[in-house]
């Protein structure tokens, strides 16, 4: 068996709560969702949520203390939740 022993920074998000908020016209004035991390890299993120997103949709997401906009590139139903793929469009705030 190998084993990795190098810590994969992206493995301690997976698990984490992140809030995401849609910025379209329509809903952009809802507060923020819950959103649970289930894949995590510095460009592109997997979460799920309670809502369908549509692809294209920007969304603000805060995690960690940062906030940064994304792209959904996907949103795929997984019974009574939706896994959202985002990209990453721009780190707004970074915390420290």
């Amino acid at each position: 068996m190998i084993t990795n022993l190098r810590p994969n920074p992206s493995a301690a998000m997976i698990g984490r709560v992140a809030k995401v908020k849609s910025l379209e016209p329509i809903t952009s004035t809802c507060a923020p969702s819950p959103a649970d991390v289930v894949e995590y890299s510095e460009k592109k993120i997997l979460l799920r949520v309670r809502r369908y997103m549509a692809t294209g949709t920007i969304v603000q997401l805060h995690l960690d203390g940062n906030f940064s906009l994304w792209k959904v590139f996907c949103c795929v139903e997984t019974g009574e939740t939706f896994h959202i793929g985002l990209e990453l469009v721009k780190l707004v705030s970074k915390a420290g």
